[in-house]
């Protein structure tokens, strides 16, 4: 808009001229004023009424359930430990489980898909290598029964190999459930202990030595020969020779006193096959083995358990608990922890 004044020479004062150019411009200037401000006011929207409508919720959101806070079935806004809650939900991490394919984790996962199929895999192979180290709690395998023992399992892929296994092994468990071990059973039926070694000890005769190392708390062996009633162990005592009478293993069995009697060179169930455990010899102060009594289906089982780490070629040896001259004359007991 263009506003123009002239000033004039010739019938008044310029200041007067001036003053009245000055009163029109302001004039026109509150009319122009006045009419944006009416064009404003017609062109604002009302005033909004109070909603009524209630918010808007995700369909299966609840206030217990953070994890998931996008509408269903999409995974657009989920943390990738959101996201691998969710697809926890549907595919648990288990033994023999697979992982859920791709498609089916992006739907739920989203763009953290791929973290969480490597992260479920590593999680299932940290449980499969402690099944197996929790199946041979108290005695070091070796590689080649952890190998087979995987095979057995049907694992063929997400699995340690067993040489690493192996050297991740240490005593676990309950000293007071170790028979409920099929590996330790198995030994007891068989007597087919590893690492074991007769050898010739200077001053003591024979004896026996280790020829792998032993972990504290691993079970070394068992003491093994016929149980008979303390009565009838002290009658063979009596009549064994001198050299053989030492074999017999006194021992209280709660309020009951028995014998295990090993005198026998051959063990009468083992035929052709000497046991270890009779030949392990006495120190009271040396002691790297503690016999510990346990009952499997009613029958009593004698192990002996390392109380301290065991170098290759080291003797074994146990506290008798008494002179082994009047060894017959008591009984050890071997219910502790």
């Amino acid at each position: 808009m263009l506003f123009c004044f002239c000033v004039s020479f010739h019938s008044g004062s310029i200041s007067t001229s001036l003053r009245c150019a000055q009163s029109c411009w302001e004039g026109r200037g509150s009319a122009l004023m006045m009419t944006m401000s009416q064009m404003r006011d017609s062109s604002s929207p009302p005033l909004a009424e109070p909603s009524t409508t209630p918010p808007m919720t995700w369909s299966g959101c609840t206030s217990s359930d953070q994890s998931d806070h996008t509408p269903t079935g999409s995974a657009a806004y989920l943390t990738d430990q959101a996201a691998y809650d969710k697809l926890l939900r549907s595919y648990p991490v288990t033994l023999d489980g697979v992982p859920p394919k791709r498609s089916k984790r992006v739907s739920l996962a989203g763009q953290y898909e791929r973290y969480c199929y490597d992260r479920w895999r590593s999680e299932q192979l940290e449980l499969r290598v402690q099944h197996v180290l929790e199946h041979f709690a108290r005695r070091l395998p070796s590689e080649s029964r952890v190998k087979a023992w995987i095979e057995k399992q049907g694992w063929s892929s997400n699995i340690s190999d067993a040489a690493s296994i192996v050297q991740q092994w240490k005593p676990s468990g309950g000293i007071d459930v170790a028979m409920n071990s099929a590996v330790l059973q198995k030994f007891c039926r068989t007597q087919r202990w590893k690492g074991l070694s007769v050898a010739e000890i200077e001053g003591k005769g024979r004896g026996v030595v280790v020829t792998r190392p032993f972990a504290w708390g691993e079970v070394v062996c068992d003491y093994h020969g016929k149980v008979v009633s303390r009565q009838e162990g002290l009658v063979t005592h009596a009549t064994t020779a001198e050299q053989e009478s030492g074999y017999m293993f006194f021992y209280n069995s709660g309020q009951v006193a028995r014998c295990i009697d090993a005198h026998e060179e051959e063990c009468p169930c083992h035929p052709g096959m000497c046991t270890f455990d009779r030949l392990i010899n006495h120190s009271s102060k040396k002691a790297n083995l503690r016999p510990r009594l346990y009952s499997v289906d009613g029958k009593d089982v004698i192990l002996f358990i390392a109380i301290r780490n065991i170098k290759v070629q080291e003797e074994l040896l146990f506290d008798y608990g008494v002179n082994r001259k009047s060894f017959a004359g008591e009984g050890l007991d071997l219910v502790w922890l």
